[in-house]
């Protein structure tokens, strides 16, 4: 290479490295321009407020001032009303009275089964007392003196009630008070279409239609301090069920009653099952179904041959 061409390369060559360090110098200047503008914004007081208002500020709370108490008069209070004690509930005594209890009662003219009965008083039915006759209360039932047995009902207030006197039995007429009651009789000497013949001996008792029996049974009879009557009656009245009492008893829808002579009667028992020896009041106790069938055998007026 020769002397010319070196200076050639060599004046492009000082020609870029003037363009590079004034590219370099325009570099600087435009960083000092740059770090110039953020410092002024930094230290500007716009700046700075703007700054500042963008930044969270910390806010004082308020707290409330109690106001400052007045001096009023304090309200005068009106004293409560004494309170009454309130008088004394009076106890109510209750007016005598019964309330039949769950079978009922039965009503009649008198302290005793031997009276008619006119009335039946159903459970929870009330009725005023106004008396007592040993275990019966006596009572008003429809503007009538009745009497219904204690057992039955429900007695109310009945302190200090008077004992009353039983009222009299209807009067037997002079004719059966005169007549006397025939003996009995052996069966061959009867002549009726049906009959009942009751042995107190045996304790059986034989329905006849006729000199033919139809039908015979055990029975009991009336204890010996309470003996079943001999003779010869007839039953007088029938009942499907009855009360029985006496001094010391009351059974109450006896079946298959048939009296036959006053209180005297053949029925059938639910208190026990000991026939073939002597067991009641005097009654004639049969087992249920024989009273049954004897109830349906007998009318009023068969002949009843009682004999030992």
């Amino acid at each position: 290479m020769n002397a010319h061409s070196r200076s050639e390369i060599r004046s492009v060559l000082d020609a870029l490295k003037g363009i590079l360090w004034v590219a370099v110098a325009v570099f600087i200047l435009a960083l000092a321009v740059q770090a110039g503008t953020y410092v002024a914004n930094v230290f500007t007081p716009q700046d700075t407020a703007a700054k500042v208002g963008k930044a969270p500020v910390a806010t004082a709370t308020v707290m409330p001032v109690a106001p400052t108490p007045t001096s009023m008069p304090l309200p005068t209070l009106t004293p409560l009303p004494t309170a009454t004690p309130a008088p004394p509930t009076p106890t109510l005594i209750p007016e005598p009275h019964l309330v039949a209890r769950v079978n009922g009662a039965n009503v009649r003219l008198g302290p005793s089964t031997a009276y008619e009965r006119i009335g039946y008083l159903p459970e929870g039915a009330e009725a005023p007392i106004t008396g007592w006759s040993g275990a019966w209360w006596q009572i008003v039932y429809e503007d009538t003196t009745a009497f219904v047995f204690g057992d039955l009902v429900t007695a109310y207030g009945v302190d200090g009630l008077p004992e009353v006197a039983a009222p009299p039995l209807p009067e037997v007429t002079p004719e059966i008070q005169v007549t006397p009651i025939p003996d009995p009789a052996p069966v061959w000497a009867i002549d009726e279409a049906r009959w009942i013949d009751v042995n107190l001996s045996t304790q059986t008792l034989t329905a006849y239609e006729g000199q033919t029996p139809v039908k015979a049974y055990l029975v009991s009879t009336g204890l010996p301090q309470t003996p079943t009557p001999t003779g010869q009656y007839r039953i007088w009245i029938k009942f499907r069920t009855d009360d029985m009492a006496g001094t010391d008893y009351y059974i109450k829808d006896v079946p298959w009653v048939m009296y036959f002579y006053g209180g005297y009667g053949l029925h059938g028992v639910t208190w026990h099952g000991n026939f073939g020896h002597p067991m009641s009041h005097g009654c004639i106790n049969e087992p249920n179904d024989m009273a049954a069938w004897l109830f349906a055998f007998a009318d009023v007026g068969t002949l009843v041959n009682i004999h030992d």
